[in-house]
């Protein structure tokens, strides 16, 4: 995901090698479905919800959790919406910029990225609107 600028400082300065050094020990591959970076696939939907087919090769379909590969398909068969270059991100098993440690650190898509995260981004945003609703109370007027 990109480094929003308010949390850049919160970042070692040799970001972009220890980036470089977990993307080269994941072998350029997502660490959870194994897509490649760079690689231009399309997700499925409906009936193929769940996996995902290249642009390149023979038609091969995997599973978007682990990458195994399911079988192969017709692209014209395959239900997807759209085309889609992957770029893979670096998470933080512990939600730390700070913590760089390898063990910490992992290469995903952008779509293992995200789910990875969820709760934690669901948590932030409960806590951003309790905030938000506390200030407006410190405001409030008592009009009875």
């Amino acid at each position: 995901m990109p480094i929003k600028p308010e949390n850049r400082s919160r970042y070692q300065d040799d970001w972009e090698q220890i980036r470089e050094r977990i993307l080269a020990r994941a072998g350029h591959c997502c660490e959870q479905c194994r897509v490649a970076n760079g690689d231009v696939i399309v997700r499925g939907i409906d009936k193929d919800a769940g996996t995902f087919q290249r642009f390149e090769g023979n038609g091969e379909v995997y599973a978007a959790d682990d990458g195994r590969l399911l079988g192969h398909c017709k692209a014209s068969e395959y239900c997807g919406n759209r085309w889609t270059k992957v770029v893979l991100t670096i998470a933080h098993l512990d939600h730390v910029p700070e913590h760089c440690d390898d063990e910490n650190l992992k290469a995903l898509c952008q779509r293992c990225h995200l789910a990875y995260d969820a709760q934690h981004h669901a948590e932030t945003a409960r806590q951003t609107r309790r905030a938000r609703n506390a200030i407006g109370d410190l405001f409030a007027t008592n009009e009875d």
